[in-house]
């Protein structure tokens, strides 16, 4: 064991010192996730001093050594805090604070320690934010981290389909193959071993190709290529995952793309043709979308639809009780026993027992309350603010634009995922987030500070 870390240890400092010299902060958070994901626990753990070393823990140490390298030579600064940051500190604070009060070790048997999952949920993915948002982006700087998310775009593409094919021989990392780990096998899940993860990461590479490639160079063969090219490949993945939400958060993509990258007319006829399509589509595969078969029987998918029916009514319930504060981070699945017990009404209130929620927005107001509530809803607000004025703005630059049309395709996926699923247990989904929102946070202060020339300009 010591000397796999001795050659893990060497490996990291050997790349990290390529690293600092040549890359970016952007295109390090880019392998980040590239890490967290290949390289989960599953692949490789080590035991240091009672903490769970991975990967992805010991990249985010790099990328943190980028940004000072990046902060001693110029490359990066420190920005003034704007209303975003101070919404995002205060969200933070809240959560760090309802994790604080809730007894250490309070959490059911197989879930991942509250702590664990504060630090991999959301501290991890917003210190990252933190860093890509104090630093600058060239648009030569943002390339590399475009490039390197549509490389990982489709090897999660021809992953998914060596999955659904039963290739399990080229299937690269192996424990993908293992039906033992992680949940829905039979569908594409891709290293994530969770087809909701493996779903938004080809929703946001769908988007960061027709936003960044396409949009900013629609006059070149070389993008039309590309685009046409790997379009296809990740809409197969994507609807390999067998995942309704996924699909649902890919066609909103679809709509975002439409309505921003098209005018007049056009985007008129494209509208109006893929509400015509859909709703036919609807009304003649609406039956089989909703009873196809996945990994789970007829009667186990009906039981599932019952039990969001449960989570909704004992969430309710036990706002009532704690409307304020809430119950504490991560505490949903451990206090909400007495309220199973509940015979006045018709739902079967026991299918959840031991089960994390399945709608966030219930998760967040259960656990931190009204305040947690808010607070992430001004978080959101905050952002798709900056990305309105980025869209928007006549001297908004087409890279500040074209992270605006990103943030906002983000934004519409995680936020249909988060009505059907948990998305905090793990670095992928926040990080994707992290990186569009700081993206267009760092173009919106160059646009502040363009418009203030510019008026000091005129005024002369």
């Amino acid at each position: 064991m010591e000397f796999v870390a001795t050659l893990l240890g060497l490996s990291v400092l050997a790349w990290s010192v390529f690293f600092l010299r040549v890359h970016n902060v952007f295109a390090g958070s880019v392998l980040f996730l590239v890490a967290t994901t290949l390289f989960p626990p599953e692949y490789l753990k080590l035991d240091v001093g009672g903490l769970s070393l991975t990967i992805d823990r010991a990249w985010i140490l790099v990328v943190a050594g980028q940004f000072a390298w990046d902060l001693y030579h110029g490359k990066s600064h420190w920005r003034n805090m704007t209303g975003s940051d101070a919404v995002l500190f205060l969200f933070l604070s809240w959560l760090i604070l309802r994790t604080l009060m809730t007894p250490i070790g309070k959490e059911i048997p197989g879930q991942p320690s509250t702590v664990m999952h504060l630090i991999n949920g959301y501290l991890a993915p917003v210190f990252l934010y933190f860093l890509m948002r104090h630093s600058r982006l060239k648009p030569s700087d943002a390339w590399p981290a475009i490039v390197l998310i549509l490389i990982f775009g489709v090897y999660l593409s021809i992953t998914a389909l060596l999955e659904i094919t039963k290739q399990w021989s080229l299937v690269w990392p192996s424990f993908i193959a293992d039906p033992t780990l992680g949940i829905h096998f039979g569908r594409a899940r891709g290293p994530m071993l969770q087809s909701v993860r493996l779903g938004m990461c080809l929703c946001f590479c769908l988007s960061i190709l027709w936003a960044f490639v396409l949009r900013l160079y629609p006059h070149q063969k070389w993008a039309w290529l590309t685009t046409l090219s790997l379009s296809p490949l990740l809409l197969l993945g994507i609807l390999l995952t067998y995942t309704r939400s996924i699909w649902m958060g890919a066609i909103a993509v679809v709509i975002i793309l439409m309505s921003t990258m098209l005018t007049g007319k056009m985007r008129a006829i494209a509208l109006g043709s893929l509400v015509v399509t859909g709703t036919m589509g609807g009304l003649i595969l609406g039956p089989s979308l909703v009873a196809f078969k996945r990994e789970y029987s007829e009667a186990e998918t009906l039981e599932s639809t019952k039990m969001r029916g449960a989570f909704a009514y004992v969430s309710v319930q036990m706002f009532k009780d704690r409307p304020l504060a809430g119950f504490g981070f991560n505490q949903f699945q451990v206090l909400n026993r007495p309220y199973l017990d509940d015979r006045t009404t018709s739902i079967r209130l026991e299918s959840i027992r031991g089960y994390v929620h399945h709608n966030s927005y219930l998760s967040l107001l259960v656990d931190l309350g009204l305040i947690g509530a808010v607070l992430f809803s001004f978080v959101a607000w905050s952002q798709l603010r900056n990305g309105w004025t980025l869209l928007t703005h006549p001297l908004s630059n087409p890279f500040g634009r074209s992270a605006a049309i990103l943030g906002y395709c983000t934004i519409a996926v995680h936020a249909i995922q988060m009505a059907f699923h948990e998305v905090s247990f793990s670095s992928i989904e926040y990080t994707i987030l992290a990186f569009s929102l700081a993206m267009v946070q760092v173009y919106r202060d160059e646009l502040v500070e363009q418009t203030k020339r510019f008026r000091e300009a005129a005024s002369a």
